[in-house]
């Protein structure tokens, strides 16, 4: 699979505005989860571990992406990330834009875009971080 990623801005809860295309230049992981979500909320704990493993120059970005048109209370996700305290950066989805923009059907759900903005991989809950990873290494490469 590699095709363009969708031409998105989203804003984090911090009031950022982050688009897609400019994260160009360097592999993309981008994760996918509501607050309702019990394989979301075992999910997120591992990825925002591994967010804070990385060097602050590291040549991957990571953002996790709220899907904030499948929450039932929208209001909830600001204080769902301070009581998990992640340091994994969030963006809220505009409803559901990037996530029917990137064709998920299912959360937790993790893309990866390599340095030219081509998604090469879109993995399910059934797929192990690790084996994320492991594809972005080859990225790397």
């Amino acid at each position: 699979m590699s095709r363009p990623i969708p031409d998105l801005c989203l804003e984090s809860l911090t009031g950022e505005t982050v688009c897609l295309r400019e994260l160009r230049g360097r592999p993309v992981i981008l994760s996918f989860w509501v607050t309702w979500c019990p394989a979301c909320q075992q999910d997120l704990p591992t990825k925002d571990r591994f967010y804070r493993s990385l060097p602050t120059d590291a040549p991957l970005v990571m953002y996790s992406i709220n899907v904030t048109g499948r929450e039932v209370e929208p209001e909830r996700v600001a204080p769902f990330v301070h009581q998990l305290g992640l340091a994994l950066p969030v963006l809220t989805d505009k409803g559901r834009t990037a996530y029917d923009a990137f064709g998920l059907t299912s959360v937790p759900a993790t893309v990866l875009i390599d340095a030219q903005g081509n998604i090469r991989g879109i993995f399910d809950e059934t797929v192990p971080f690790v084996n994320v990873v492991a594809e972005a290494g080859k990225l790397l490469l």
